[in-house]
């Protein structure tokens, strides 16, 4: 690539395909708007229909909407590896998405593509490589042994990104790639999230009664979020604390549509389904954790765990799985509480103990409230992003 001048901000071309919203998005949109603009210049292009967008707040930045629906996009993650490489209609689907994103580098021409999605990581990687166009992979997931990790290895070792990996967990899941890794903890925007002195009057919107222990889940309704053992162990709970109440907040992927039936269905089976509420998506989760008692999200192989930190910085205590980045982020027996994975009987235990202890309840989540503000707060992310950008540079 020819040399750039230095006082020429850096063109950095974020590249999403999602339509709703997500954590991958909520981290892309946090990292575009605290970007130091003497030095770096977004772009953006992602999906037609990114309803996300609407919140986003990116001002000033060019969106060029490039994705459409259907074909390899709206193939799940774990039929997309098989896909690719033995049916040639997948392949046939994808090639004009890796030629209209090549095109769309060569008429932007940006000196970083910043990819946020695993099927940008292939395709818009495989159209940077085309345009020489140098590539950052924001690393979002964990991947298991099988087609899709496979195929994602190969594609780091031909396209030689950089990475930027949110968790340990997740670095470790790209082991054997040969790239250069950064783990970076996603952010949380402290000022949005935060104990609020209207705590009662939020718990009245809610329906929660003063002498009631909330219980909140944040997280897409997704079998690998550990609604089923959450519903099985609020159940164990509810027999022995019956003050407990169960706010289940988020919705359904557009190819899971009847997982929140299954769920409704066995709440009723536990017998618990009077003291679950059913949220939906909300545009106000600061206030709705903050009238919360305790957080949970008992997921397995979650890659970081942003819903905890965001419970932790409004000083909730959180309880969550021995699993993926979790653990990196809640520290046991002080900021929270930590279980085996698919354990419903050692996650009741674990929301029966603090359903009962209000002072432990206390601690914990000043102790969290503490230990987000110095990890995973999002301006220091931001600041450690630039700084990887800084030595593409």
């Amino acid at each position: 690539m020819p040399s750039r001048d230095v006082a020429t901000p850096l063109r950095i071309a974020y590249v999403d395909h999602a339509s709703d919203i997500g954590g991958a998005e909520k981290s892309m949109t946090d990292l575009i708007v605290r970007l130091d603009r003497s030095r770096y210049e977004p772009v953006l292009l992602c999906a037609a229909d990114a309803k996300w967008l609407e919140a986003a707040h990116l001002e000033g930045v060019v969106i060029e909407r490039v994705f459409g629906s259907g074909g390899v996009l709206d193939r799940k993650r774990d039929d997309l590896a098989p896909g690719l490489l033995t049916n040639a209609r997948a392949l046939w689907q994808a090639a004009p998405l890796v030629v209209r994103l090549w095109r769309r580098l060569g008429r932007l021409r940006p000196d970083l593509v910043h990819t946020n999605t695993l099927k940008t990581h292939l395709l818009a990687g495989a159209a940077a490589r085309l345009a020489r166009r140098r590539l950052i992979w924001h690393l979002r997931d964990i991947l298991d042994e099988g087609n899709a990790r496979g195929l994602l290895l190969r594609a780091a070792r031909r396209f030689r990104p950089k990475v930027i990996a949110i968790s340990e967990a997740v670095r470790r899941s790209l082991e054997g790639a040969e790239v250069d890794v950064v783990v970076i903890y996603n952010g949380t925007d402290l000022t949005a999230f935060r104990p609020s002195p209207k705590r009662e009057a939020l718990r009245a919107a809610l329906g929660l009664q003063p002498d009631q222990v909330a219980i909140t889940i944040v997280g897409r309704l997704t079998p690998w979020k550990g609604h089923r053992e959450l519903l099985r162990a609020f159940a164990q709970v509810a027999r022995e604390e019956p003050r407990a109440r169960l706010l289940v907040v988020g919705e359904v992927a557009f190819w899971e549509d009847t997982y929140e039936a299954e769920l409704r269905s066995l709440a009723e089976e536990l017998g618990v389904a009077s003291l679950v509420q059913w949220l939906g998506f909300r545009s106000d989760v600061p206030d709705i954790l903050a009238a919360t008692d305790i957080f949970a999200l008992p997921s397995i192989d979650e890659p970081f765990g942003r819903a905890v930190v965001e419970a932790m910085a409004v000083e909730l205590p959180a309880i969550g799985t021995r699993s993926g980045g979790v653990p990196e982020i809640v520290v046991e027996g002080e900021t929270g509480l930590l279980v085996p994975p698919g354990d419903h009987q050692a996650l009741a235990g674990a929301l029966v103990r603090l359903a009962r202890d209000a002072d432990l309840r206390r601690s914990m989540g000043r102790a969290g409230r503490m230990r987000a503000t110095d990890l995973f707060d999002v301006n220091r992310t931001a600041q450690r992003v630039q700084e990887v950008y800084a030595g593409e540079e």
